[in-house]
């Protein structure tokens, strides 16, 4: 291959991907909604028991041949913004530096909570035995030990504030996203978001996205669905923005139409499946 072929392919690669990116961007939130709940699950129950499961660190971690959500969602955020130009893409830059940085501490908190899990009743029994050797060993897997348990505390306080860091970032930057339909569509489908990570509700964060008014963000949505042949969900959408601001031109003009065509969709629907009986 030469040097100008090779360069053609990696732009087709590019182009490909810039094309899809409103689709990996939408991804990267689902993914950061879904780490994210993971780690405040992970957190309550070191409040309680001040140790980390194993089993639930690497679950949420995962290996190189078996990728967590973290790790994941660690490769999305360097493959949007790895060759991101800092000045016109600051917040993703920073979102993919702080999401690396969880990930390396999360990995070494993985560690330590491996060597207490699985070592720490082998340092139980050293210490008990009387001799000059066991005394020793056991006495300096007691301070491993100590250690351990004091940096996953430190290291659990580092990623509570990191991921609080992450979540400020991508609630700055959604304004930026206003023109991303599966975005505004994974909104909709998921109003349990919004509370969860910046406890707004849907109309507060369309309301930020769009300064003209949130049932704009609606009607976003809506024509997406439209798009799509998603009739049904196209006129719950317009409604939403009706129910925000009742002289809506859009929603009014077109609920009725997207209800119409659910309809007809739902009646050809049922004509199908009668004939495959």
């Amino acid at each position: 291959m030469t040097h100008s072929s090779a360069g053609a392919e990696a732009g087709g690669r590019n182009d490909w991907f810039e094309e899809r990116r409103s689709f990996f961007l939408k991804n990267m939130l689902k993914g950061f909604y879904k780490t994210f709940c993971g780690f405040r699950l992970l957190y309550e129950h070191y409040t309680v028991s001040r140790a980390v499961s194993f089993a639930e660190i690497d679950q949420l971690v995962g290996t190189e041949s078996r990728k967590g959500r973290l790790w994941e969602l660690k490769d999305r955020c360097h493959r949007l913004w790895r060759d991101a130009d800092p000045q016109a893409e600051l917040n993703g830059c920073l979102l993919d530096w702080v999401m690396g940085s969880i990930f390396h501490e999360a990995m070494k908190l993985k560690e330590n909570s491996y060597m207490l899990e699985y070592y720490a009743p082998l340092a139980e029994a050293m210490g008990v035995r009387d001799s000059p050797a066991g005394k020793f060993c056991g006495g300096e897997c007691q301070r491993l030990r100590e250690r351990a348990r004091a940096e996953i505390a430190q290291q659990m306080e580092n990623l509570g504030f990191m991921f609080g860091r992450a979540n400020y970032l991508l609630r700055v930057m959604l304004p930026a996203q206003a023109g991303n339909p599966l975005l505004l569509r994974y909104l909709l489908e998921d109003p349990e978001l919004p509370r969860a990570l910046w406890s707004e509700e849907l109309e507060e964060i369309l309301a930020d996205m769009f300064p003209q008014g949130p049932e704009y963000g609606f009607c976003a949505a809506a024509r997406s669905y439209q798009e799509g042949d998603w009739y049904a969900r196209a006129h719950d959408a317009y409604c939403r923005a009706l129910a925000i601001n009742p002289a809506c031109h859009e929603a009014r003009q077109q609920a009725c139409r997207m209800q119409a065509l659910a309809r007809t969709e739902a009646g050809l629907r049922k004509s199908r499946e009668r004939l495959c009986e």
